[in-house]
């Protein structure tokens, strides 16, 4: 024994000379440091305590030991009759320095066990914090439970005034956004103006960071505006001397009275134009348009009187909507002679809708993952459980009790969970940024999902219940067994072994299965993404390069001159070939939105259609050509005849089909769209997806621009290059718009190529996350499985031995190991394959062009996870028929 150590500790490494021989050579040594390590962390009374049970109950183990050794039974029953009835365990401080010591001594298990601890722990936070911020807080708004949205789309300022008169409601809301052009400060900029009315900011509690809000006077003039905190900071440069500036928006003056604070949250769904308000002003009520029940512009939220449910506020609602049919039967009674409706739902349950499904989703493919880590950190902590059963057992005879050892093991895994779920949470929050900036689809509220004390708790209770779960509990496997089987080395008897291999077996298949779940939603949103890539746009996407503009107060004839001089000026650009322009470009509006221009009805033949939605798309003359959408009989309209009687039009292959049979026959027809626009075919052009690559085609009629009987505050210009876009070209499509018309922002210059792929940016973010979460369940499924195999080939390399020696062939033993594996791996895709069916319908929205239970995805990912398996099977197998006979038999 080593000098430095104490006189006490040296005393017992010679006290131990009275065991057998056996016994001190295979467990002297660590009876000894176990002794040193107690007595180091002892003090005062505490250290004499455990030299006292220690030396006291040594000579009851020699007694044992002696009776085994000579052949004696009844060594184990005198042992554990010796037993300590309890005694005083070590402090919790104690405990936690024995735990780092101890988990120094080990460290890849250690490092493994935090990596997998922080890996669970960092992908369900990520997806928990998107969940807690999106669908579980309430909306920061005061009463926000009692907030409801009017919905059935937007509402006439005649129906307001009578929302007005309803006593469930004791407030109310309206707003209306659309885009507007700010000039005057530098480049002319896009901006998104929204129009509230009086109680808008005081129900949902804005404050000013600098001037006012809105009051009821401002509402007399209309002429004053507040800016947002974004714009004022973007645009102006956070200017100190902002409130009382005139800015010009739309060519109107207007007055700045303040500046709303940073913190302020725009309500989503009731300002919905798809863009954060810029600028704020108050309704003009005076305008005549808001007396006219047809036009509907007016998004309604109130809020709920104290005591008030939702049924009785819808009830009211529906008295409010009988008023208006029976007033306006034109414009609140459908040709069928349905009522209109205007449901109330609340603003939170609006707000998170088109989101909540998807979040969802993720939130239970995360959970998955976890599962799958933590059934790893089960066999960690199983597989050293059993590599300390010794030393528990040394412990055990040194005077350590139950409850002490099992102090022991619970700090050991809350040590773990705790920098586990340290990680976990630095996962986290670089996982929250990477969703943020990754997901196309932007979050209610998602500059304000942070890792905050919440998330935190959440995180590190996950994280120690699951070290708690799946390390201490395989780990307890190690405390309380037969002593002095332990000290024998009995470990290792076969009914011990094959209760061990029952038990990793079990967890392996559990792996298995859940892997099989988040591999086969892989394969069916990657194979649903690649179908959706896979279908022609119908038009030449390669070399369209785009332009959204917003030219706003120009009505009729001089919105077509404004809108030619553009074409004129933007085809003159060196490199473009062609230019056009139309109410809205293809992929401009996806993933379900439509606009501009619909009608319910058409008559055609002489029969009336009404189960068609017509998309009327209001086009330039050159716009079919300029896009090459092909022509599949007849001609565009020609130069000249667009304001001809009946309109001149070309139909979408798919309508003529619909309507006449034939392309050809479409030609010349004449046919009544809606109640009063009559249109002559002169061609019909084949299908596109205008609206998305996933989406269905629409019945579309394209019309010359110079028809649309409204004001037109928009347009999408196209031009088309001949080759390699040259350089600058976007700076020179700007310049040539401003040539034009200097006053007309131009926000984006976009090729066609980035809006079809923006379309299906959503379908690319889903495969590649689930495929992420696949291919690491899968990694970590198949390492459970190796280290299940490599310990079952470690218990039976006697028996390995034998085999060989009595001239079993190698490849016979990988066989047989391998074939175990396979075994294990079947029954988990079995049982996976049933989580599958059960997973697969509330996937079954985001799949396009097939279904959940897809045959080729299903067999592929089963494939792909046999394979996985044979591969982690293969190199135990291959360890085990390396396995020498002769000195497997020697050691043995």
């Amino acid at each position: 024994m080593s000098p430095r150590r104490p006189w006490v500790v040296r005393a017992y490494a010679r006290a131990l000379l009275i065991l057998p021989r056996r016994v001190r050579r295979q467990d002297a040594a660590a009876m000894a440091e176990t002794f040193d390590d107690l007595w180091a962390e002892g003090k005062g009374t505490r250290r004499l305590g455990h030299a006292a049970r220690a030396f006291g109950r040594l000579p009851l183990v020699a007694v044992a030991e002696w009776l085994d050794a000579l052949g004696i039974t009844g060594g184990t029953a005198a042992l554990d009759a010796s037993g300590s009835k309890g005694g005083r365990s070590m402090g919790w401080g104690t405990h936690v320095r024995f735990a780092l010591r101890s988990l120094g001594k080990a460290p890849g298990f250690a490092l493994t066990t935090v990596l997998l601890v922080g890996l669970g722990v960092g992908a369900v936070t990520t997806i928990f914090t998107l969940v807690d911020h999106v669908l579980l807080r309430q909306l920061p708004y005061p009463d926000a439970d009692r907030l409801v949205l009017l919905e059935n789309g937007s509402h006439s300022g005649v129906i307001w005034e009578e929302f007005n008169q309803m006593s469930s409601v004791d407030l109310w809301a309206a707003s209306s956004s659309r885009s507007a052009n700010l000039v005057g400060e530098g480049n002319p900029i896009r901006i998104i103006e929204t129009v509230v009315s009086e109680d808008f900011f005081r129900m949902f509690d804005a404050r000013p960071a600098m001037g006012r809000l809105l009051v009821r006077d401002d509402f007399r003039a209309a002429d004053n505006v507040l800016l947002s905190h974004a714009m004022w900071r973007r645009v102006f440069g956070g200017a100190q001397d902002i409130v009382g500036r005139t800015i010009r928006v739309d060519g109107e003056a207007l007055t700045v009275v303040g500046v709303l604070s940073g913190d302020f949250v725009s309500p989503e769904g009731l300002v919905n134009s798809g863009e954060a308000a810029d600028v704020w002003r108050p309704i003009d009520w005076s305008d005549e348009g808001y007396a006219r029940p047809g036009r509907r512009v007016l998004r309604v939220a109130g809020r709920l009187a104290p005591g008030v449910t939702l049924e009785t506020a819808a009830a009211e609602t529906e008295q409010v909507n009988r008023r208006m049919a029976e007033r306006y039967p034109d414009n609140y009674v459908d040709r069928q002679g349905n009522m209109d409706t205007t449901p109330p739902a609340f603003l939170q349950e609006v707000t998170t809708r088109r989101v909540r499904p998807g979040l969802n989703l993720l939130l239970g493919a995360v959970v998955l993952l976890l599962v799958v880590a933590c059934l790893n950190i089960a066999h960690l902590f199983l597989a050293r459980g059993l590599g300390r059963t010794r030393e528990m057992a040394v412990r055990r005879a040194l005077g350590a009790n139950t409850v002490g050892l099992v102090n022991q093991l619970l700090v050991e895994s809350v040590i773990l969970g705790v920098a586990g779920g340290v990680l976990g949470v630095g996962l986290a929050s670089l996982g929250v940024r990477t969703f943020l900036s990754l997901n196309p689809s932007a979050l209610p509220w998602a500059g304000d999902v942070t890792v905050d004390l919440r998330v935190l708790a959440f995180a590190a209770a996950v994280s120690v219940l699951t070290a708690l779960a799946f390390g201490l509990l395989p780990a307890l496997r190690s405390v309380g067994r037969d002593l002095t089987e332990e000290l024998r080395g009995a470990n290792r008897s076969a009914s011990t072994g094959r209760r061990t291999f029952r038990l990793r077996s079990s967890l392996v298949i559990a792996e298995v299965a859940t892997s099989l779940v988040l591999v086969t939603q892989a394969g069916l949103l990657l194979k649903s993404f690649i179908n959706v890539n896979t279908l022609d746009p119908g038009f030449g996407v390669e070399g369209v390069w785009t332009l959204p503009l917003t030219p706003n107060g120009l009505e009729g004839p001089e919105y077509v001159e404004a809108m030619d001089r553009i074409r004129a000026s933007l085809a003159a650009v060196p490199g473009v070939t062609t230019a056009t322009y139309g109410l809205s470009q293809p992929f401009e509006f996806t993933g379900g939105g439509r606009c501009c221009w619909s009608r319910g009805t058409i008559l055609a033949d002489g029969v009336e259609r009404q189960d068609l939605r017509i998309f009327l798309q209001p086009v330039s003359q050159d716009y079919l050509s300029t896009l090459e959408i092909p022509l599949v009989a007849g001609t565009a309209w020609p130069p000249g005849e667009s304001r001809q009687e009946p309109w001149p039009v070309v139909l979408a292959e798919r309508l003529a089909l619909e309507l006449f049979g034939s392309a050809p026959r479409a030609v010349g027809q004449v046919l009544e769209v809606g109640p009063d626009t009559r249109v002559r075919v002169t061609g019909v052009a084949g299908d596109i997806r205008y609206y998305g690559l996933d989406q269905e085609l629409p019945a579309s009629i394209y019309v010359p621009i110079e028809r649309v009987p409204f004001d037109i505050d928009m347009a999408h210009f196209a031009v088309r290059v001949a080759e390699e876009p040259p350089s600058g070209l976007a700076s020179s499509l700007r310049e040539a718009v401003w040539a034009a018309s200097p006053g007309l922002p131009v926000p984006t210059v976009r090729n066609m190529v980035e809006w079809v792929g923006m379309s299906t940016a959503g379908r690319r973010f889903d495969s590649v996350l689930f495929a992420t979460f696949g291919v690491l369940a899968l990694l970590l499924a198949s390492a459970g499985l190796y280290g299940t195999l490599l310990y079952s080939v470690g218990e039976q390399r006697q028996e390995l031995g034998i085999r060989l020696a009595l001239g079993a062939g190698r490849t016979r033993v990988q066989r047989r190991v391998v074939g175990r594996g396979l075994g294990l791996a079947v029954v988990g895709a079995v049982l996976g394959l049933g989580g599958t069916w059960l997973v697969g319908r509330y996937l079954e929205s985001r799949l396009y062009g097939m279904l959940p239970t897809d045959p080729a995805t299903l067999g592929s990912a089963v494939v792909v996870l046999l394979a996985a398996a044979a591969l982690a099977s293969w190199m135990p197998a291959r360890r085990a028929s390396r396995t020498d006979p002769l000195q497997t038999l020697k050691a043995e």
